[in-house]
């Protein structure tokens, strides 16, 4: 008898667990950037990094909502609130204690891209970059890797608060010399602000190694929803459902 009421609690608190655990809402919050993840006409997330996300919490027991804000305050949202997760973001020493990482989404590089019609522009290295001015987003990894390397804000460093700008900046600000993203987000961007991608040349890369753009969570979301979504982001990968998405987004 005893055995079978032992047996009993422990179904009911599989059961309670599982239970608050369907009923527990994560918030996935992202930047607009095509096309890693953008807000299609009819107002749905949609893109490369979004669908990976999509994919990976089917694979989980938890609702979800997914919404895109300019990305400092995505940055913010998912540093300092509970059940908040922030995709795609980079991996440093200064984030590194202030969020919980799932899992790397993708990797990318980073560029200098200015005016092709530049003809007085001459660089070989970061040195001769901080003769020019260079556009970078708030909280973004390029403003911090930017200072890191030297460069000083309202001297060579322009700091915007929404990405959408940048390709505008470049064509109508002639004070900007350069912004600092990657190509595919370049040519999607233009494309998106129906700007001739023609008119844009990438002229130094930033570094060597590319660089990890991951899914990570707020300190306070539960562990037990970092550690799935963790999992089912390496079962995507194994069962080749993140290649499939990605060759559709390529």
């Amino acid at each position: 008898m005893k055995s079978k009421k032992i047996l009993v609690l422990f179904v009911f608190f599989i059961f309670t667990v599982s239970t608050q655990a369907a009923h527990q809402k994560l918030l996935f919050v992202t930047e607009h950037s095509p096309p890693y993840q953008f807000l299609s006409q009819s107002n749905d997330v949609e893109g490369f990094a979004a669908k990976v996300i999509q994919a990976a919490l089917e694979l989980t027991p938890y609702q979800y909502e997914i919404s895109i804000y300019p990305w400092s305050r995505s940055f913010f949202m998912a540093k300092d609130q509970k059940n908040t997760c922030v995709f795609l973001m980079s991996r440093d020493e200064e984030r590194e204690e202030h969020f919980q990482w799932v899992a790397p989404i993708l990797t990318t590089n980073d560029y200098f891209i200015g005016l092709s019609a530049r003809t007085d522009i001459n660089i070989t290295n970061i040195e001769d970059v901080k003769k020019y001015n260079v556009a970078v987003l708030k909280e973004d990894r390029t403003y911090y890797e930017l200072i890191k390397r030297g460069f000083v804000e309202n001297k060579n460093l322009y700091v915007i608060n929404n990405n959408t700008s940048m390709l505008k900046l470049l064509t109508t600000r002639k004070t900007i010399d350069f912004i600092l993203a990657d190509t595919i987000n370049v040519k999607y961007r233009a494309m998106f602000n129906d700007i001739d991608y023609a008119l844009f040349k990438t002229y130094f890369k930033l570094t060597e190694t590319p660089i990890e753009l991951y899914l990570a969570c707020s300190l306070q979301t539960p562990k037990e929803a970092v550690q799935k979504l963790s999992q089912a982001i390496s079962t995507i990968k194994e069962n080749g459902t993140y290649d499939k998405i990605l060759n559709e987004w390529q």
